[in-house]
């Protein structure tokens, strides 16, 4: 007996993050007719699969891939037999000229992306990286940092006219203010845009040299400080939702998700064996 899931489709835009558009769509059957977009087209097939006419060709869309449709150009979706499910992103063109100009280290024309469908499994863990915190309660300088090492990759790896990056250099002055500002400021919603200030670098040089001296992006530099911070809290009794909002979390669920994944356990499992732990020694 086959069974059908139900078509949902969801439609936001995030408040903290300009110029992006997203869209979650779950056992989606109907095709879409001949239309074009005003901003660039992403869409990661999870499940499923289809073709995408494009540029007078008819391209296959299965599973695991990702498509990308330039702004202004003419294109149809239609599913196979089986329901399709996707993950799709709608960039602003000023974000994605601004986004080629940093990378590009001069103001540039708006990248053109050749190849139509990848399946380049970095590119794609970015991609879907990048969609679920913007779909999940996430920090602002989470979703920024994440967004800009997308965008860097995509323009570095798949525009026409390929960048040279600028080489990491002497920046170790601008990370080091960087890093002294989320130690200052960990349990604020900062973006990407405040650290660029404080290190005086644009925000998309500043993502990579952080990276590269400290061996992780900015907000994960920012996730380890409020993790490190909770667990002293939790050691001392405060309840898990109280430890989540005094130590910059969106929410218990942002926090708990972190949490686990950092310290392996559950917030409420690390408590409780830090109180055994302690009832042991004062015995």
């Amino acid at each position: 007996m086959s069974t059908t899931t139900q078509t949902t489709i969801k439609a936001w835009r995030p408040h903290d993050v300009i110029g992006l558009e997203l869209r979650r769509g779950i056992g989606v059957k109907s095709p879409v007719p001949r239309h074009w977009h005003e901003e660039y087209q992403f869409c990661l097939i999870e499940s499923g699969g289809g073709e995408l006419r494009y540029r007078g060709s008819d391209l296959l869309n299965p599973a695991g891939s990702l498509f990308m449709v330039q702004p202004g150009e003419v294109h149809s979706n239609w599913t196979h037999a089986q329901d399709c499910s996707y993950w799709m992103n709608f960039i602003d063109v000023q974000l994605m000229r601004r986004a080629a100009s940093e990378v590009h280290g001069k103001e540039t024309e708006l990248p053109f992306f050749r190849a139509a469908v990848v399946f380049d499994r970095q590119l794609i863990r970015e991609f879907l990286a990048l969609q679920i915190v913007l779909e999940r309660p996430s920090s602002t300088l989470e979703k920024e940092s994440l967004l800009t090492q997308f965008l860097t990759d995509l323009i570095v790896r798949f525009a026409e006219n390929e960048p040279v990056l600028r080489s990491c250099g002497t920046e170790h002055e601008a990370v080091k203010r960087a890093c002294e500002y989320v130690t200052e400021h960990y349990d604020e919603n900062i973006s990407l845009e405040d650290l660029a200030r404080v290190a005086n670098l644009s925000a998309f040089h500043l993502s990579r040299v952080f990276s590269k001296q400290l061996g992780m992006p900015p907000h994960e530099f920012q996730i380890q400080l409020r993790v490190t911070r909770a667990k002293a809290l939790l050691r001392q009794g405060w309840p898990i939702r109280q430890v989540a909002s005094e130590t910059g979390f969106a929410d218990q669920s942002h926090f708990t998700r972190h949490f686990k994944r950092l310290v392996i356990v559950t917030p409420g499992h690390y408590q409780q064996n830090s109180k055994n732990v302690q009832d042991g020694l004062t015995r």
